[in-house]
């Protein structure tokens, strides 16, 4: 098989999959318009379908309505404390089960995790070790 012909094997793959429903559901919670712009791009590119909060106050309510695979939320917003939105997530019916990446520059892996965090990825981070994180949380 020639390269040509893999090349288009794996593009009609990755086509039929995002046709499939391959497609995740993401809630990224950020308060750096930057940041939030590119991790939607990022998302996006993949085939995933990102939802976007830069606002704490904001997580449970959209978690609540939109169902995401997952929550990509940085652990320090501006307008509150996400170890608390955290707990409120953890103890609502809607969204108990739903999996939760957090990010932060500073390394607070620990209070993120015992604060009911799935996983957490450490700022700054390569675009490849993020989707691989949300891809094998959202697939478990």
């Amino acid at each position: 098989m020639s390269k040509a012909e893999i090349m288009l094997r794996v593009c009609v793959h990755e086509v039929t999959s995002f046709w499939e429903g391959d497609m995740a559901k993401i809630l990224v919670a950020d308060d750096d318009n930057t940041m939030l712009n590119l991790l939607t791009t990022l998302l996006q590119l993949e085939g995933d379908d990102p939802i976007t909060a830069r606002e704490a106050g904001d997580v449970l309510a959209l978690a609540q309505s939109e169902q995401p695979d997952l929550i990509l939320m940085d652990v320090h917003l501006r307008d509150g404390n996400t170890l608390s939105i955290l707990r409120s997530l953890r103890s609502d019916a809607k969204t108990c089960e739903i999996p939760i990446l957090m990010t932060s520059g500073m390394d607070v892996r620990d209070k993120a995790l015992a604060g009911g965090a799935d996983d957490f990825i450490l700022k700054p981070f390569r675009p490849g070790d993020l989707l691989d994180r949300i891809h094998g949380m959202v697939k478990e």
